[in-house]
């Protein structure tokens, strides 16, 4: 009987119980972080958004790749402009030149095709302006990047329109040569006379094929808009903490241009399954459809509410917001920003008053243990970015994807798990000189110290901290200081679990987005914010033994080497899960030579045979944004080059001003041009868009040359003038792409389970010609 007892009473330990309910909570808010909601059919009610009556609008739009300029970028503006006039918007095609200076040289010029409709609102206060673009990259439908924004769009307009007439104008922004720099947006807040009346914008996009959608940036005022999205939108994914972050990972969007120009506005996406972003893999059979669902339902309940509400009275604060558990989001006035992280700085103080007075902690240890872990971190972050970095160096799948395997969910488990066995080991090594008290302490100093720097750097992150902190603290000082080295309790127990849910809900979150946004190259990072949020649940770890054993970090390490092993044993190539190459035709037309280029590492069997390898040449062809690594000679195929016509050449001052039309003979959608000469550029105008800048830095030092891609090329080519320095020859280099590979060239069909990538590079024809006057 005794003996039978030993066993249940194990089975009912609190240690037992605390860990379930730590398992239980966690796999809780995974499920919500990535499960977007159930498709609605087509059969619901006409004022519902049905994803599956979407579907076939991304069934046509995404039927293709449709980058700016090309046939198949025609057909998707032909079949909006079709479907908004049977939707009964006024609609028309705002057609501008564009250039910009963002990114540096080559600059990036486009002669865009926006799509602009609206519905009229009944007494408007101003317009609601949802938005989402619709050309490509080149070589992927993009069915998810962002057929699924525009099928969305569509869908909601229908829903609108079904209802009563909203008070307030609605407009329809589908915008063109977004991939190429934000352009149709730009011309659109440039040039468009409604763009002075927008009030709020509101832009969907995706950077993958699924996965909830998330609201991860803002414009300026956000506080008004998150109140009403927090109030209407069913099951909001959102925080504060993401524009921070993606601020400075300097992501932008189409809403980039709305925030420049002072307007309030959300951004919303999904990025899970970001092995198919850019890619061919972007089909309407890869796409969750689910997450259309929640990137619908999230547009058509914020154009009712704001399309009601009286937009000339915005609110222009900021705030901080995040989700709590499930649906439910929190915000506050951004600035009461101080005064919580002076609140939870005093209630870090009179915990640490409390545990010196117990005699379970001091001053001394308290700062080793923050050195502690502070190694501790280091050490997790550089013990599985170094296993990301050698997976992706020696496995023949990671080393030829360009972000995520088709697999990624396998992986962060694995490297999630491998992160807290390292936290777990780090963390009894920690014990043995500190003790549990000093430990915990030590680690929630550093979590101080962070929530001090984003209140005065990155307020918006500071709730990241500041919430989770406060509830460890409660933690430490109930538990940890409270029983001391007694035996744990029930009481115990339930404690740790109560103040671990909080925390749970608010910081679990950023590790798991941090694996999603950030993938397998950067791991580090998200590996670094594992044993961030492990430090704060050090009294669970200690109650389970892992300041005293090994148990904790096994527990951790065998199910995440297994976890590990199945990623890489499962993520092999098919035709479902194609793998990524690239190849490219090149003929410089001056020289009558081509060549074939790459930009692989590893070259599948199919590609290699363009590269034998007693022929093989070190790369010497540029193409703007792509490493080039390896090229071969190729036949030579008659393609007319791009031409280039003098209209006018004069010289005064020691100034000599060039008017040339610059075009492509075999009508390709995309040309580079640059001033191949070290000539000084003094000032341009590209298709009447003046570029006034001086002799740019990088030219100086030969880094860059003075040029500018164009994408949507007109038949007739464009103009180009040119201000340069002195009076002596000037060299010019056109390079023109069209999106094939020359047929008469292939060596049969590529299998089913290869494709083309990566986009800026892969199944491309390059044609250029140097010119010199």
């Amino acid at each position: 009987m005794n003996n039978a007892k030993g066993p249940l009473r194990a089975l009912l330990s609190p240690w037992l119980a605390v860990a379930l309910a730590l398992l239980a909570l966690v796999a809780l808010r995974v499920a919500q972080l990535g499960r977007p909601p159930a498709v609605v059919p087509a059969s619901a009610p006409p004022e519902v958004f049905s994803a599956e009556r979407a579907r076939e609008h991304i069934a046509r739009i995404a039927a293709e790749p449709r980058p700016t300029g090309t046939a198949a970028h025609r057909r998707a503006r032909e079949y909006l402009l079709a479907r908004l006039a049977e939707l009964g918007a006024r609609v028309e095609v705002q057609s501008a030149s564009v250039l910009s200076r963002q990114w540096g040289l080559p600059y990036d010029a486009a002669h865009v095709e926006n799509v602009v409709a609206r519905l009229p609102g009944t007494d408007s206060t101003g317009v609601v302006a949802l938005v989402a673009h619709y050309d490509s990259v080149p070589g992927s439908p993009g069915a998810g990047d962002d057929g699924s924004g525009v099928a969305a769009l569509l869908e909601t307009l229908r829903a609108l329109r079904s209802g009563a007439p909203l008070r307030n104008d609605v407009l329809l922004l589908f915008t063109d040569a977004e991939e190429g720099g934000i352009l149709g947006g730009r011309a659109f807040m440039a040039e468009h006379p409604l763009a002075g009346k927008v009030r709020i914008a509101l832009n969907f996009d995706a950077r993958g094929a699924g996965g909830v959608v998330a609201m991860f940036d803002t414009g300026p005022g956000d506080a008004w808009p998150v109140r009403e999205l927090a109030r209407v939108a069913p099951y909001p994914v959102a925080s504060s903490l993401f524009p921070e972050v993606a601020r400075r990972m300097g992501h932008s969007t189409d809403l980039s241009v709305f925030k420049r120009a002072g307007i309030p506005g959300l951004n919303f996406a999904f990025s899970d399954a970001a092995a198919h972003y850019h890619a061919p893999s972007d089909t309407l059979s890869n796409l969750d459809l689910r997450s259309v669902q929640h990137a619908g339902d999230q547009a058509l309940s914020l154009a009712r509410r704001f399309g009601e509400l009286d937009l000339a009275q915005r609110g222009r604060e900021d705030a901080v917001y995040f989700n709590t558990w499930g649906a439910h989001m929190l915000a506050h006035p951004i600035g009461w920003v101080p005064w919580i992280a002076a609140l939870v700085g005093g209630l870090f103080a009179g915990v640490v008053a409390l545990a010196r007075r117990r005699g379970a902690a001091s001053l001394g240890r308290i700062l080793s243990g923050s050195l502690a872990f502070l190694a501790l971190l280091s050490g997790v972050a550089a013990a599985v970015g170094g296993l990301a970095w050698v997976l992706r160096r020696v496995h023949p799948v990671l080393r030829v994807m360009p972000f995520d395997p088709y697999n990624a969910p396998a992986y962060r488990l694995a490297l999630t798990l491998l992160a807290l066995a390292a936290s777990a080991a780090g963390y009894r090594l920690v014990r043995r000189r500190l003790g549990a008290c000093d430990a915990a302490l030590g680690a929630l100093f550093v979590w101080l110290l962070l929530l001090v720097a984003a209140s005065l750097f990155m307020p918006g992150a500071s709730f990241y901290f500041a919430w989770p902190l406060a509830f460890a603290l409660l933690g430490v000082a109930a538990a940890a200081i409270r029983r001391g080295d007694a035996p744990a309790t029930w009481a115990d127990a339930a404690l740790l679990v109560g103040v671990a849910a909080p925390a749970v809900a608010l910081a679990v979150p950023g590790p798991y987005l941090l694996f999603v946004a950030l993938g397998l190259p950067m791991a580090a990072v998200p590996a670094l914010a594992v044993a961030l949020v492990f430090g704060l649940f050090l009294p669970h770890a200690e109650l389970l033994g892992g300041g005293r054993s090994r148990r904790l970090a096994l527990a951790f390490a065998l199910p995440g080497a297994v976890a590990l092993v199945v990623a890489c044993a499962t993520g092999g190539f098919t035709e479902a899960r194609p793998r990524p190459a690239s190849l490219a035709y090149a003929l410089d037309a001056a020289a009558g030579r081509a060549h074939w280029l790459s930009a692989d590492r590893d070259l599948d069997p199919w590609t290699a045979a363009y590269f034998p390898a007693e022929r093989a040449e070190a790369p010497s062809i540029e193409v703007p944004f792509v490493r080039v690594t390896r090229q071969s000679e190729a036949p030579v195929v008659a393609l007319p080059p791009p031409s280039l016509t003098v209209l006018g050449d004069a010289a005064r001052g020691g100034v000599r001003s060039l008017r040339l039309r610059i075009a492509s003979a075999r009508g390709a959608p995309w040309l580079l041009a640059e001033v191949a000469s070290s000539t000084r550029v003094l000032r341009a105008e590209v298709d009447g868009r003046r570029v006034d800048e001086s002799f740019h830095a990088a030219q100086a030092k030969g880094d860059v040359r003075w040029g500018f891609t164009y994408m949507g090329l007109p038949p007739g080519g464009i103009e180009w003038s040119l201000e340069v320095e002195g009076s002596g020859p000037i060299e010019i280099r056109l390079m023109d792409q069209t999106y094939e590979l020359p047929r008469e060239l292939l060596r049969g069909p590529r299998p089913g389970d290869i494709m083309g990538g990566p986009f800026r590079l892969a199944d491309s024809t390059f044609v250029s010609r140097s010119f010199s006057f």
